[in-house]
């Protein structure tokens, strides 16, 4: 198992399991029913998520005919008392059918690498241009979207062409993907532990032409498993303490 993706699948699976508590609230605060009704949201026991797969990819498609592609995938399972990760990654370019001259214009970027949190960023100058930055999180019982290399998959991958690059890179630092082109640039970057890009979700487009077509994707999804009967039974008791408590007082 690669070193580097077994350490960043612990990190992210950590952050991705949520706690059931074990001790009854000791205060509480009333809530309007108007604020209720509104509430929406779903619970998930820490039992509840067996598994967890982040996929992302990045794509640039230029009037010219020119197409780069850049996708990584992190798969992790349970499997007895450890876990089970899976890796891949996979980079292309498509070369133009004609020449187009790159903008003049230019990007301000060198403040990007100090963000932590969650970023998506856009920036664009030119016509016709259509630019995506796309996230989303997807519980289900199905235990992979898309299929990983195993423990041997690939953790990285670079292809250049035309003066564009595609470049895919798993590791201990986390999961990144970068297009550059005479256009522009877009990248994605997944990153958890210390460091100064720690903890940090990025999404940037970048783009200086004409018509281009830009989209970076990034989906997270949780395996789930059914609840058992004994979680419900926890689950039902503690909600029935915590209900007790106010009228106690």
């Amino acid at each position: 198992m690669n070193r580097y993706a077994t350490l960043l699948a612990l990190n992210l699976l950590a952050g991705a399991m949520p706690v059931l508590a074990s001790e009854v609230p000791t205060s509480w605060q009333a809530v309007d029913d108007d604020v209720l009704a509104q509430a929406t949201g779903k619970y998930l026991d820490q039992n509840m998520i067996a598994g967890f797969q982040l996929v992302l990819q990045s794509q640039w498609q230029t009037p010219s005919g020119a197409n780069l592609i850049a996708s990584g995938a992190i798969d992790v399972q349970k499997a007895g008392n450890g876990y089970q990760v899976g890796t891949s990654g996979a980079t292309g370019v498509t070369p133009a059918l004609t020449n187009v001259l790159p903008s003049a214009n230019n990007m301000v970027s060198s403040a990007l690498a100090t963000i932590n949190g969650v970023a998506q960023i856009t920036q664009v100058a030119g016509n016709g241009n259509a630019a995506t930055n796309f996230a989303s999180i997807d519980f289900s019982p199905v235990a992979h979207l898309v299929p990983t290399g195993g423990t041997g998959g690939a953790t990285s991958s670079s292809t250049s062409l035309g003066g564009s690059t595609a470049q895919v890179a798993i590791n201990a630092a986390g999961v990144n993907l970068n297009l550059s082109t005479p256009f522009g640039n877009v990248s994605q970057s997944v990153a958890g532990g210390a460091g100064g890009a720690a903890n940090r979700l990025m999404q940037l487009v970048q783009v200086t032409g004409n018509n281009q077509q830009v989209l970076n994707t990034l989906n997270l999804h949780l395996q789930t498993s059914p609840i058992t009967a004994d979680a419900l039974r926890q689950i039902g008791i503690q909600s029935a303490l915590a209900n007790m408590l106010p009228a106690r007082r």
